[in-house]
This record gives structure tokens, sequence and C-alpha cells, in this order.
């Protein structure tokens, strides 16, 4: 997927609107930097699966490269 689920901010606040004492995250369809971003605006974190696994595959480098790229997109967010 190239972009953010237009659903997730409806999701979002239907979810904070049932339970909003609990933290929400988001986690299907997050690979890129961009996406985690704009999830991080809606959700209180994101988490990342098939991609990270794909970024291990290239070694430990290739994973922390990928992983400081999201977490400078979610401090920036």
């Amino acid at each position: 997927r190239a972009d953010l689920s237009g659903a997730l901010a409806d999701l979002a606040r239907r979810a904070r609107a049932i339970a909003p004492e609990l933290p929400l995250y988001a986690g299907f369809g997050i690979s890129t930097p961009e996406q985690a971003g704009a999830a991080a605006g809606l959700t209180d974190g994101v988490v990342v699966g098939s991609r990270a696994l794909e970024a291990a595959e290239g070694g430990r480098s290739a994973l922390r490269d990928y992983v400081r790229s999201l977490r400078e997109a979610l401090d920036a967010a």
C-alpha cells in the first residue's frame, strides 16, 4: 500500500469514543516513515510488522536504518 488508509481517521475516532482511556495503536498498512508519521497524528503509536521483517532480511544495519527512519517520522509528527 502506498498511502495510509483513508479509513484510519474514522476508525480511530470510533475506537476512542468506545474506550478513551486505552492507548490506541495503528498496525495494518504501516510500512513507510510517512505512513507512520501520519498514523501517529491519529493514534498513540504504530506497529510495524511485515516491512520490518523485510528490512531485517537486509541485515542488522538495514533494520537499524529502517527503524531510525520510523523514529524520525514519529518524532516529527
